[in-house]
């Protein structure tokens, strides 16, 4: 599943459980005539079917929830992600790939210890014999030199797709 699909999924899903969370809690203040929207007694044990247990575990779900979907929009951001793109180095990989058939995606980031991360997204039809030789041979050491670092480590990382 792509990145942007992924995100809209789950935006998609919290956003259901946020407004199925608001409507229980509307119908709940309803269901008693006479009753505020905003009204104490929601909270109450009583409410939930008498279970002592059941509003903590409910407000820990939410928690949770909360805390799992922040993370979520922070790494969609791009706040976790380590290092900086390099424009030199992704044309210069992309000048280093060129010809062979099946290249999807490719990035270059420079990490903070001047290792470099490269990675190459493959449709299934491409001639992974030929890209590993093209990285190996002439495409890493040219993405070192544009980026400026000849004795950096390089980690690169092949992903090809099942469709």
């Amino acid at each position: 599943m792509r990145p942007r699909w992924g995100n809209r999924l789950g935006l998609l899903l919290v956003g259901l459980a946020l407004v199925a969370g608001g409507f229980g809690l509307l119908a709940a203040a309803r269901g008693r005539p006479g009753a505020a929207l905003i009204d104490r007694s929601v909270a109450d044990a009583s409410v939930v079917g008498g279970k002592p247990w059941a509003l903590p575990l409910l407000a820990g779900a939410a928690m949770v929830l909360a805390l799992v979907a922040t993370r979520w929009l922070f790494m969609a951001l791009g706040w976790g992600r380590v290092g900086s793109r390099t424009g030199a180095g992704i044309a210069m990989l992309g000048v280093a790939l060129k010809g062979i058939d099946g290249i999807g995606h490719i990035s270059v980031r420079l990490v903070r210890d001047g290792r470099l991360r490269v990675s190459v997204s493959l449709r299934r039809s491409a001639d992974l014999r030929q890209v590993i030789r093209r990285l190996d041979e002439s495409a890493i050491s040219r993405v070192r030199r544009a980026v400026g670092r000849d004795d950096a480590l390089a980690v690169v990382r092949l992903h090809v797709r099942r469709r």
